[in-house]
């Protein structure tokens, strides 16, 4: 049975792949959701892990809007931090009217989930680099 070698074109779309995941579990919003312009109404300080040994202070920014004649607020990404006053892009879901993301890259990658998508994404360079040093006989290559 023959191997196939892995080539930089591999490397290249699995990186791709990893990245376009946070765009493609929200591409029904994307594609159905109606874009309203939000308002940062402030920027709150929180004291994190108040139970815990570790703590930490994160920054939110409070964003207003207006969907379906309602007003509603929600809390933007940790540490993300908007000047007072500036205009947001939003996206709506239709049907979930709580449901809302910041129409903008940090929309997409500035969550706590981020983090599982650079440990996958060190991963498969780490097992991409491996696989390629075994194949060039360099891993494991005596002197």
């Amino acid at each position: 049975m023959k191997i196939m070698r892995l080539k930089t074109i591999h490397f290249l779309v699995v990186c791709i792949l990893i990245l376009i995941l946070p765009v493609l579990k929200e591409w029904d919003m994307l594609l159905n959701g109606d874009r309203v312009e939000g308002i940062v109404i402030e920027t709150r300080k929180e004291i994190t892990g108040k139970e815990s040994l570790i703590r930490g202070v994160e920054y939110r920014s409070i964003i207003g809007y207006r969907y379906k004649n309602r007003s509603y607020t929600i809390a933007g990404p940790e540490n993300l931090v908007y000047e007072t006053g500036k205009n947001v892009p939003l996206i709506v879901h239709p049907d979930k009217e709580g449901e809302v993301m910041i129409a903008s890259l940090a929309g997409f990658y500035i969550h706590r989930r981020s983090i599982a998508l650079i440990i996958v994404l060190i991963l498969w360079i780490a097992i991409f680099t491996t696989i390629v040093q075994v194949q060039r006989g360099t891993l494991y290559s005596r002197k």
